[in-house]
């Protein structure tokens, strides 16, 4: 499962897959170089904020090993404008601060935009599309690479099992999955808005911890540590401001899947306690064979 952006309840920002789309329209991309996502990205995690244009070379160009210069930015700069208005937004999305550099409005709704794939299908069966870059035809300047709109998976070869189970485990993998992201998006829009509601765990640092279902006394201790131990093997730094939502199957299924599933979203919030901006991850760890 990742984390897409949904802006304005029209267009689909695909951090993953370099892609703008319509809502439920993925075949019919708009594919963006590298340095134009990470530019994109900046700007909506700094919404609301001029970013300078010192800062765009830097983290977007100069981190990668890659030559800024304000042609490539204008450039990129261009091209998700033109993204956006061949999608059917109207409106300037992105704006110009003259000698200063690049904001997006804070009016404009940018919410997170969760989706999962739980069976992809084997590379060897599937065709991959370069997304056509309507209207954005222009020469790419020097440090900017095309990017397909859609990458290959590398899928492990597994043994072969029967039929009917492969599908069991489908459906449970699926159910469990729908849960803990249904969950999360009730957490985001309305009991973090609360600090005292009951899924409020614990503190982690300065942040505070949430779970997507209530926890009993007894095991708070658990979830606490299964928390932090996530924590620690993604590498994810509490930062003021921030919370953190965690969830692990065990504590949500009533049956062994075969597999530990657990999900983290890390939020910033804004002056209301309201999550704004969601980086989420998710693991599966295998804990149990078939023979």
């Amino acid at each position: 499962m990742h984390m897409n952006y949904l802006i304005e309840n029209h267009i689909v920002f695909n951090p993953e897959d370099n892609s703008l789309s319509l809502p439920g329209d993925s075949e019919n991309q708009i594919a963006v170089s590298n340095p134009a996502r990470r530019i994109l990205l900046l700007l909506i995690e700094q919404q609301g904020i001029v970013v300078e244009r010192e800062i765009f070379f830097k983290k977007v160009w100069e981190d990668y090993g890659l030559t800024a210069s304000n042609n490539n930015l204008n450039h990129c700069i261009s091209k998700l404008r033109k993204a956006m208005v061949t999608l059917g937004y109207p409106d300037e999305f992105i704006v110009t601060v003259p000698k200063v550099g690049f904001t997006i409005r804070k009016e404009i709704i940018i919410e997170p935009y969760f989706t999962h794939d739980l069976s992809p299908e084997p590379v060897h069966n599937r065709e991959f599309k370069t997304a056509p870059e309507v209207g954005l035809t222009e020469a790419m300047p020097e440090g900017e690479t095309s990017v397909p709109a859609a990458l290959p998976l590398t899928v492990k070869k597994e043994s072969d099992k029967p039929k009917k189970k492969l599908r069991h485990d489908l459906m449970i993998s699926l159910l469990v999955t729908t849960a803990l992201t249904l969950s999360a998006f009730l957490i985001l829009y309305y009991e973090v808005r609360d600090p005292k509601t009951e899924l409020k765990v614990a503190k982690i640092g300065v942040c505070d911890l949430y779970s997507t279902v209530p926890v009993i006394v007894s095991r708070k201790l658990e979830f606490i540590q299964l928390a932090e131990s996530f924590l620690h093997k993604n590498n994810i730094k509490c930062k003021p401001g921030n919370i953190f939502i965690f969830q692990s199957e065990r504590f949500t299924s009533p049956v062994n899947t075969g597999s530990v599933r657990d999900f983290m979203a890390q939020c910033i919030t804004d002056d209301n306690h309201k999550a704004n901006i969601c980086i989420s991850y998710y693991t599966n760890d295998r804990t149990t064979h078939d023979q």
